[in-house]
């Protein structure tokens, strides 16, 4: 029986009755202790049994929470016979993670993809209901297995229903999530219940005090019944002068715990520490304590848990708080003790290891070691959380500072895995404290390094990587190579090209191109030093050189972020089309491996390659995946430069809401001291400057340059291409920097998207020509567009025709400013720019020129990015269980979003939809 929880159970009938039509859906029940979650999962399973529905259970156990992946595998040993129907990636990821067999090397997207794979097949045959009680207590990873396949299910039949109570690593997870608070019971409903509990309707006196001691929760309210007789509920005898009822486990069941005796008490103790699910463990050291048959007698007829062949259940998952709570700390390690003494099996291993510590009261190098193989296995299954903690607390039990070291920076790269990058800097200082020995100091060097780098620290990234190859100055020159290597990297994001020559060049001589990575990275430092040193030729040509060459050799190890480097690099010079075809390769690749870290990284890169490339659907798709994707690690890094990539694609398309919302989400994870890129300031620049608001689009313009700690901003401000031209626009005169800058951007041919806009600006500048030989406007613009048909940008070439036809028409000369003017509003509407195509057609207008309304968006400018994404799936010739794979989504949410586009495009089948729209395959 359900009270005052009305508004839930709708809700969850709802939810229901969407998973019994096909559509999938999640609700999470969040709130404190006692509040009634259960009762409404059960109340849910219930619904879904009489309607026919498939319901499976899982649920949190605080003893497995360092378990990496017991919760998951809940759901994954019962429905084993189904894995050999998943791709087979994610079938032998998910039989590692749970260890049904071989662990394997895998990013941990690879599980969480599977474990969404896995629920479309358990709902096959039916409509599924997952119940997910005590999340709070689950292992860390399957919160983030559950919560990765909660949030992209759509078409499977899955309804999952889950229980929390406030809990900072599962309110990150499901924050994105459909969520439901119940809320203090009223007056109302706590009369109902104390009628059904009791028979006796309090008087309203009575129950004022009642709804007020137990604060609306029903579980206080029950306990606090326990204590009150028939005659005081109805006000024949007056009530206690002190009814107090907390919402604490304690105060909940603290008092029936100690009306028991010693050796029930003990019981209660083993069964709240074991980790196991079944009651043979605790039998065994029950037995092993000399506990009598009666203890268990005792425990059940408290009603405070409930026996059956070797299986128990607690009366409420706050019994086992309560008893841990009013247990000394003796008593505790001796639970753990007795209950590891009989964890003897092989497989048993990691809980051993975790009863031990738990005993342990100092430092213990058998226990530490026990933890460290704990924390190996946990990595080779992809569980990193898991892995960080049982490094962590092994460090805490080493006897020497260099294994606590040691353990430290093994943590702190597992955690750095699993997406805690905070995590991974504080342990990170705290190893770097403890030793001296050089190779470690280099270790520890290197891993703060990464960290600051990919958080968006180049500065202290350089000098912890610069330390870490110092300490390995006469030793492992291969190594050193690597971290020269990443000591450019973080020397030209920080500003430093000089830095960032002179460190590449040390890496290479070291190992004369034997490593992959670093002849790699050191031929894009050489390529990009070269053009700030105004070599735009050999610059551009050594750039195009790595990226070829790293197409080429994907195979060979090549770390992620340097190939992605590339492309970015390809981007800046105006080869972005090589740069999207080596993206379009490396995120193949990760989705095969369901290598999900990097795609981040990857999308944002692929994203503003997209963009420049005139594909505006992909660049979406691409940057509303990242920002997803993003949103399931702690890199606030990650989640900036994904966010700003969104942005500038809303920017460009004129989405005025959208983008500006997405920008300040960016803008608001900048932190003092950070070095990020001005991505965010530049999109709502971009964006003003489409609406015509050239002061504003300068204040964003400026703001995002002076918050760049790295350059120049006075230089920043008055070289960039949008500010100059939002400059322009607003009639303040050029600074002579900024003239100058033009005229060399102008000159650097070799880099033909650059200087087209340079001519652009210089157009917007001049006058007919003079005697002093100048350039003339028309002249201007007419090199600018023999520079654009060198490089394909449709954005930047519409903008110039624009440009130039605004010139043009303010010179009077109407019928050749509607030739460039019609060129550049077909432009912006083939891009789907909305702002830029308002703009071009005022402008056609202004001419005298009828222009038709605008219209919304046809083809596949109509499709939503995962529409899109999958309709290019399905063209480049993916089965729908291949394109689910590929885009970690299940085949019947791939089914439906087919089907969508099928429906807005006119087309019946894939091979119409190739035919009719072959951009979907380039």
């Amino acid at each position: 029986m359900l009270y005052g929880r009305q508004a839930e159970a709708d809700r969850i009938a709802l939810l229901l009755a969407a998973a019994r039509r096909g559509r999938s859906g999640v609700l999470v029940l969040r709130g404190e202790a006692g509040l009634g979650k259960t009762a409404l999962l059960r109340h849910g399973a219930d619904d879904a049994r009489d309607s026919g529905m498939r319901v499976l259970w899982l649920r949190g156990w605080e003893p497995e929470r360092q378990l990496a992946f017991a919760g998951l595998s809940q759901l994954v040993r019962p429905a084993a016979h189904l894995l050999d129907q998943l791709p087979e990636v994610q079938g032998a990821a998910l039989r590692g993670a749970v260890a049904l067999g071989p662990t394997r090397a895998v990013d941990r997207f690879g599980v969480y993809a599977a474990t969404l794979t896995l629920l479309a097949q358990l709902a096959e045959a039916r409509p599924l209901l997952l119940v997910v009680d005590d999340a709070h207590a689950l292992d860390p990873p399957s919160v983030e297995a559950l919560a990765f396949a909660a949030r992209r299910l759509m078409a499977e039949s899955v309804a999952v229903l889950v229980a929390t109570r406030p809990d900072s690593v599962v309110a990150h997870l499901v924050a994105a999530l459909p969520t439901a608070e119940p809320a203090a019971l009223d007056d109302a409903a706590v009369g109902s219940l104390v009628a059904d509990r009791t028979g006796v309707r309090p008087r309203p006196d009575v129950l004022r005090r009642l709804a007020s001691a137990s604060a609306g929760n029903p579980m206080a309210l029950i306990e606090l019944l326990s204590g009150l007789t028939e005659s005081q509920l109805s006000g024949r005898r007056p009530m206690p002068r002190r009814v107090e009822a907390g919402a604490t486990a304690e105060a909940l069941f603290a008092g029936r715990v100690a009306a028991l005796g010693p050796a029930a008490r003990t019981l209660l103790l083993l069964l709240a520490t074991s980790g196991a699910a079944g009651l043979r463990d605790v039998a065994a050291a029950a037995r092993d304590r000399g506990l009598p048959v009666s203890a268990y007698t005792e425990a059940e007829q408290s009603g405070l848990v409930s026996f059956a062949p070797d299986a128990y259940e607690f009366a409420h998952p706050l019994v086992p708080t309560a008893v841990l709570a009013t247990a000394p700390g003796a008593r505790r390690r001796a639970a753990h003790r007795a209950l590891a003494a009989v964890c003897v099996q092989p497989a048993r291993a990691g809980e051993r290891a975790w009863h031990l510590a738990e005993a342990s009261l100092g430092p213990d190098e058998e226990v530490a070691d026990a933890l460290e193989e704990l924390a190996r296995s946990a990595r080779a299954r992809s569980g990193y959380t898991a892995a960080a903690a049982a490094w962590q607390r092994s460090a805490e039990l080493s006897p020497g500072e260099r294994d606590r070291a040691r353990r430290l920076t093994a943590a702190a790269g597992d955690a750095l895995l699993g997406g805690c990058s905070s995590q991974a800097r504080d342990l990170l200082e705290a190893a770097d404290e403890l030793v001296d020995d050089p190779a470690l100091r280099a270790e520890i060097a290197a891993g703060r390094g990464r960290v600051e780098l990919f958080t968006g620290h180049p500065e202290p990234a350089r000098r912890f990587v610069v330390r870490a190859a110092d300490e390995l100055r006469d030793r492992c020159p291969r190594r050193r190579a690597e971290l020269l290597a990443d000591a450019a990297v973080a020397s030209l994001l920080a500003g430093d090209p000089g830095g960032a020559l002179d460190a590449s060049t040390q890496a290479e001589k070291l190992l004369d191109g034997a490593a992959p990575n670093v002849a790699l990275v050191t031929g894009v430092i050489r390529g990009l030093t070269l053009l700030h040193l105004g070599e735009a030729s050999a610059g551009r040509e050594q750039l195009r050189r790595c990226t070829t060459e790293a197409e080429r050799h994907f195979a060979e190890g090549l770390a992620t972020e340097y190939v992605v480097l590339c492309a970015i690099a390809m981007n800046w010079t105006g080869e972005h089309v090589l740069g999207r075809r080596v993206l379009r390769t490396l995120i193949e690749r990760l989705r095969a491996s369901g290598a999900m870290g990097m795609l981040p990284f990857a999308l944002y890169a692929s994203a503003h390659a997209e963009l420049l490339s005139g594909r505006t659907d992909g660049a979406l798709a691409a940057a509303t995946e990242a920002v997803e994707l993003a949103g399931f690690t702690d890199n606030e890094f990650w989640r900036y430069l994904a966010l700003c990539a969104l942005a500038h694609v809303e920017a460009v398309r004129g989405d005025v809401g959208p983008c500006r919302t997405h920008a300040r989400q960016a803008l608001a994870l900048r932190r003092p001291g950070t070095d990020y890129p001005r991505d965010a300031s530049e999109a709502l620049g971009l964006l003003e400057l489409s609406l015509g608001d050239c002061a504003a689009a300068l204040r964003w313009l400026r703001a995002g340059a002076a918050s760049t700690p790295s350059a120049d901003p006075e230089s920043l401000v008055d070289t960039h291409f949008d500010t100059v031209e939002a400059l322009i626009r607003e009639g303040l005169p050029p600074s002579r920097r900024t003239l100058d800058s033009l005229t060399h951007h102008a000159e650097q041919s070799h880099l033909p998207l650059q200087a087209a806009i340079a001519w652009r600006l210089r157009g917007l500048l001049a006058d007919e020509p003079d005697s002093s030989g100048a350039p003339g406007t028309e002249h201007c613009f007419e090199r600018a567009l023999e520079l654009h048909a060198r490089v394909p940008c449709p954005l930047e070439s519409a903008r110039t025709r624009l440009a130039y036809g605004e010139r043009l028409r303010r010179a009077g000369q109407r019928v050749r400013a509607r030739e460039q003017l019609r060129a550049a509003l077909e432009g912006f509407e083939r891009l789907g720019a909305a702002a830029w195509a308002d703009r071009a057609r005022r402008e056609l207008t202004a001419t005298g020129e009828t222009t038709r309304a605008r219209v919304d968006p046809v083809g596949v400018a109509g499709l939503t990015p995962q529409e899109f994404q999958v309709a290019q799936a399905v063209v480049r010739g993916a089965t729908n269980k291949q394109a689910a794979s590929a885009l970690f989504l299940s085949p019947k949410t791939v089914e439906f979003h087919l089907g969508n586009a099928y429906r807005k495009l006119g087309v019946r089948n894939r091979t119409e939809l190739a035919h009719r729209h072959p951009e979907l395959s380039e």
